[in-house]
């Protein structure tokens, strides 16, 4: 009679079966602990979360918090904790709601002890491409560090418009509105070019009439009546069949102030 080899012998396969069995129990009863190549980041906090944790080291020996069997690290899973993120993506807002793809591991690693910070690491890594998302960097703002409009490391909600981080001048303040694009580049605010002016600033053609001719209070509101006189204005349109308001309307005909754009947009009326 052949001898059975051991490793195939019956008692072999039914203790192989316990073991396996037994290894199979105790990764899920511990989350795959036994897998875990670190500690987890024990500093700050999660936000607004749905598990209550204080950070990640609260459930560092729970890795399904974050993992998936067999399959890694689940966005899904993540935004369990980091709802605001979720919510972001969902709607397409923000850096996050912009990626392309749904891969925390991509940016944000962990397992490096109690100390180490996933965000700062995120960020060291953070480009000028990545920021483009949001807020493309040029002129002087690409010399900046990042403290300087993200105070106090506050990244979401970053206003993205000049008078968010730059307070009006008191040289027009309270004249020319918020619209700082109008005349500032991000190269500098001098020299400062109206480069957004719709009206022809040549009107009359006798070179370029100084602003104070049209605005003659605020640069937010503007006067024909300093050039063009009510009796003037009246004889003008005394033919045409126009109501009273669109007779004080100027720039309702004239936007540009060229000639015969009064007759191309009545003709289109």
């Amino acid at each position: 009679m052949k001898r059975q080899h051991p490793i195939f012998s019956p008692v072999a396969i039914i203790g192989t079966l316990l073991l396996l069995i037994g290894l199979v129990l105790g990764l899920y009863t511990t989350g795959g602990q036994a897998f875990s190549p670190g500690e987890l980041s024990a500093g700050g906090t999660i936000g607004q979360n749905l598990n209550g944790y204080a950070s990640h080291a609260s459930f560092g020996e729970d890795c399904r918090q974050c993992h998936a069997p067999f399959q890694g690290i689940e966005a899904s899973r993540c935004e369990n904790c980091h709802v605001t993120i979720g919510e972001q993506r969902l709607a397409g807002l923000g850096l996050h709601g912009r990626l392309l793809t749904a891969d925390c591991a991509a940016c944000h690693s962990e397992h490096q002890g109690p100390e180490f910070r996933s965000a700062a690491l995120a960020l060291e890594q953070f480009s000028a491409n990545d920021h483009a998302r949001l807020f493309p960097l040029t002129g002087t703002h690409v010399q900046l560090e990042c403290e300087s409009c993200h105070i106090n490391e506050q990244y979401l909600g970053t206003p993205g418009d000049c008078v968010g981080c730059h307070d009006e001048p008191d040289l027009h303040r309270g004249l020319l509105g918020t619209d700082c694009a109008g005349c500032h580049t991000t190269d500098g605010w001098r020299p400062a070019e109206l480069t957004g002016h719709e009206f022809k600033l040549d009107h009359g053609d006798e070179g370029q009439i100084a602003c104070a001719t049209c605005h003659t209070i605020t640069f937010n509101e503007f006067t024909c009546a300093e050039c063009h006189s009510a009796e003037e204005i009246d004889d003008e349109h005394d033919d045409l069949n126009i109501t009273p308001s669109e007779l004080a309307d100027c720039a309702g005909c004239h936007p540009t102030g060229t000639e015969d754009e009064a007759e191309r947009i009545m003709g289109e009326r």
